[in-house]
């Protein structure tokens, strides 16, 4: 238990047991300031106790309020104490992460999802720390792991910290995920929770001392809550919830409790949820921070300049998007201003200029889309993903709107591409040569023998490196053609994702909207085309080609390495 908490069971006590001696008649001139002045606040605001009873009396007592007072009417009045230095905020409730979601949102079954999840990110989070010191493999056991892993790292350093960032937004994620669901189906789990956070049915009271010589006082927390507002949830940061009731808000935080391996926590507290106006005056801020980074562009020298151009664009589309929907929530308010300033230094100033005013079209190539999709909608939040923090490996989205229709919350990826022009092609995914075939991809068996056979050549050098190549290649294109076309559908959008895919070509004032479980068209192979290490699909008229391409994962001089495919995707647009 820690100090605070310690420290509040023990006020709840001296509370409890002062007033039980002062409805006895008895002085409580001796008890310390704090007790005194929280027993006075308690007999003014109810002048009629009879009795009190202490939740230290009950079985439970994290599951009863801290104290019940009975009056002379036999009305029954639920109070908790809150004893906090100086000002300080409240948190209501210290919550364990696979116990919450049942003993507040009433539900047994989220949290069994819930807890199966955590583990296998937890397992995943201690194997990725280990691999910054030895091989991981090694260990297959959560208890092994966390042994190791205090080992090398008994606190955190900043070596981990971006370790310790994914694995709690994962988790996020998914508990909202969850919790989306939930509030889809009409539960009143939701509602529940809110009223147990926000302790709708007590009164609050709270006693804040203050070191030294400053005294001491008490008040009452009470919140503006109408019963007729709608709850709500909403993310926040890297790795927070919110649920709120029009402006008053309860957050809560994923958070390790202290070392790598401690156990993980939910910090709650209580905000205040802006108001629509002052939501509109904050994003607007963000965006006159973003456009004096365009107005104050200087480059730098860079040789790569692939990356920066997405991240710019990416961080444009966003913009856009908020300028656009002044309203609606950021998760993270800073995130896009962030990657612009790191990334537009990289390009030329024309560049950046065309990706601004390119994303202008992109973001009425999106309303379209989502107005055909679903008509009547409102954005509720926009968020930007890490590309290291996703999981799924069909997920390549780069941003996340919340969607508010009828009642409920969706969710539309969208893949952020930018192309200089419109017959650029577009690098996509590398998965490695054993892969390909398989379940994961196209699912029509595997390259293993005719790999297996093309090293052992390669080795005796009966064939040199580009032979390797097209012997692979050829059987790739082989396979590939007796695929059926669920199977090339399946393949294809494994490779380019399940998100929609939405594509800026920057030099050209344009865009594109694809999603690619929709291809309705027949799908067509060329085995060895263009050349002899690629084997090419396309569909839609020849408009959209997918190439795939052969290659070693080390250069010739390293002799045999294992073998990949770079995919690259190509769009053709007419005017």
């Amino acid at each position: 238990m820690n100090i605070s908490r310690k420290t509040g069971d023990l006020h709840v006590k001296n509370v409890y047991q002062a007033l039980r001696e002062y409805l006895s008649g008895n002085s409580i001139q001796n008890v310390s300031d704090t007790t005194k002045k929280t027993v006075d606040y308690l007999v003014q605001r109810y002048p009629d106790i009879k009795e009190v009873y202490c939740k230290f009396e009950t079985e439970q007592p994290d599951h009863n309020p801290d104290l019940r007072l009975l009056l002379d009417n036999d009305k029954e009045v639920k109070i908790n104490l809150f004893y906090i230095n100086g000002k300080s905020p409240i948190q209501p409730k210290n919550l364990g992460a696979k116990s919450f979601l049942e003993k507040y949102f009433l539900s047994p079954k989220m949290q069994f999802v819930f807890n199966d999840y955590f583990i296998q990110e937890y397992n995943s989070y201690l194997k990725s720390i280990l691999e910054t010191r030895e091989n991981e493999e090694f260990y297959s056991q959560t208890a092994e792991l966390k042994k190791k892993v205090k080992s090398y790292y008994p606190s955190f350093t900043s070596e981990i910290n971006s370790i310790r960032q994914k694995f709690l937004f994962c988790l996020r994620e998914y508990c909202f995920k969850l919790l989306k669901e939930e509030y889809n189906e009409v539960s009143d789990s939701i509602q529940h929770a809110f009223k147990e956070f926000f302790m709708l049915d007590s009164t609050i009271i709270i006693t804040r001392y203050y070191n030294g010589n400053k005294g001491s006082y008490v008040e009452e927390l009470t919140f503006n809550v109408d019963k007729e507002n709608e709850i709500n949830i909403y993310k926040i940061g890297n790795d927070t919830i919110g649920i709120r009731c029009g402006e008053e808000a309860l957050t809560i935080r994923f958070k390790f409790e202290s070392s790598p391996i401690s156990s993980v926590k939910l910090a709650t507290s209580y905000k205040k949820f802006p108001s629509e106006k002052k939501l509109i005056e904050k994003n607007k801020r963000t965006i006159l921070k973003f456009e004096s980074i365009i107005k104050n562009h200087q480059q730098i020298e860079n040789k790569n300049i692939s990356d920066p151009i997405g991240k710019c664009n990416e961080a444009m589309i966003y913009y856009q998007l908020l300028k656009n929907n002044l309203e609606i929530n950021q998760v993270d308010p800073n995130e896009y201003c962030t990657m612009l300033g790191e990334h537009s230094p990289k390009i030329k100033l024309q560049d950046l200029l065309a990706l601004k005013q390119a994303s202008e079209i992109t973001i009425q190539k999106l309303n379209e889309y989502l107005n055909n999709k679903y008509g009547v909608y409102k954005i509720d939040s926009i968020q930007l993903v890490p590309d290291s923090y996703l999981k799924d490996r069909l997920n390549t989205a780069d941003l996340q709107l919340i969607l508010f229709i009828d009642n409920k919350y969706i969710e539309e990826a969208f893949s952020l591409k930018a192309l200089s022009n419109k017959n650029s092609t577009l690098n996509v995914k590398n998965p490695g040569i054993g892969q390909i075939l398989g379940p994961q991809y196209f699912h029509v068996g595997d390259l293993s023998d005719v790999v297996s056979e093309t090293k052992q050549l390669f080795l005796k050098g009966a064939i040199d490196h580009q032979n390797s190549l097209q012997k692979v290649s050829e059987e790739l294109g082989v396979k590939l053609a007796l695929a059926t076309q669920a199977n090339l559908r399946k393949g294809i959008q494994a490779i380019l994702g399940n998100s929609t895919v939405v594509i800026t070509f920057y030099k050209h004032n344009d865009s594109k909207v694809l999603k690619y479980n929709d291809v309705d068209s027949e799908i067509f192979v060329l085995k060895q085309h263009p050349r002899p290490t690629h084997t090419t699909l396309y569909w839609n008229d020849e408009q959209e080609k997918l190439s795939l391409r052969v290659k070693f994962v080390g250069g010739q001089s390293k002799g045999w390495s294992s073998l990949k495919l770079a995919c690259g995707f190509k769009i053709s647009i007419k005017d």
